[in-house]
């Protein structure tokens, strides 16, 4: 990947990871620390990228569906590795895992994300997640991704709570992820609704992407159900979810991503 640069006034250069780099001082690459010769690497210095791939400037053999998760490269395709955000897991068979944030989330606790952060809980009876905050829902009330007190305490704690939520796609199953999802780039939230601009439709098992015609809007239930989304950002969605990916630091490796992890090519027998 380039990166573009910034001159610093001690005359170093930087990343947009704001990592220094100075060419008086044998630095090559801007995108990673180098240390010594042969032990780093990066997308410049890898001198066969047929065979090999760089991870955070550790080089590693590319095999068969290698990705990078952090500093460490792993089978997409692997049903027992799952990366998340730069954390790469080993799983057990029939463990259906999901991330928060780099860590692995287990049962019974509770994941809360927002358009900023992942925060993992412990679960609470009563407890509902506002963006991501865990809130006491007998005291509290989510709206649109606030929360305000609630006028007359004691809500019966087995009440189902409405939350306002972003979700992970990198929490969907294979079926879901690799199913027909839409990706657009938000153009305005309101009370009523979701307006995306420059929408497709994707396939990943079928590598297939389709333009829609414009604009497409995602209706929400009612005003407290509307998200907080970034508009000029892209995301993911299908008929009623809206879904995010931390583990990538732009959209085109989010696509990347799924159709490596979904694709399966159509054999034919002679």
């Amino acid at each position: 990947m380039l990166y573009g640069l910034a001159q610093r006034r001690d005359g170093e250069k930087c990343s947009e990871i704001s990592i220094p780099c100075n060419q008086a001082k044998g630095t090559i690459s801007c995108s990673q620390f180098h240390g010594l010769r042969g032990q780093h690497c990066s997308w410049t210095k890898v001198s066969q990228p047929h065979t090999e791939i760089c991870c955070d400037g550790q080089r590693h053999l590319r095999k068969e569906n290698t990705h990078c998760c952090g500093v460490k490269a792993y089978n997409i395709k692997d049903p027992l590795m799952k990366c998340c955000t730069g954390t790469l897991h080993n799983l057990t068979i029939g463990h259906e895992a999901q991330c928060c944030g780099s860590i692995l989330q287990t049962a019974p606790n509770v994941c809360c994300l927002s358009e900023d952060m992942e925060v993992l809980y412990s679960a609470k009876m009563g407890f509902g997640c506002c963006g991501h905050l865990y809130y006491n829902t007998s005291l509290w009330s989510c709206c649109a991704g606030k929360l305000s007190p609630v006028p007359q305490p004691g809500q019966h704690r087995s009440e189902k709570i409405k939350e306002s939520k972003l979700l992970s796609v990198n929490n969907l199953n294979e079926a879901d992820l690799c199913d027909e999802m839409q990706i657009g780039t938000v153009e305005s939230v309101s009370l009523h609704g979701i307006m995306f601009n420059n929408v497709w439709r994707i396939h990943g098992r079928q590598a297939i992407m389709k333009p829609l015609a414009l604009p497409h809007i995602l209706q929400t239930p009612d005003h407290c159900s509307t998200l907080k989304l970034v508009p000029g950002k892209s995301y993911f969605f299908d008929k009623v979810n809206v879904f995010t990916d931390f583990s990538h630091d732009s959209i085109l490796h989010s696509l990347h991503s799924i159709i490596s992890k979904c694709y399966r090519p159509v054999t034919t027998t002679s």
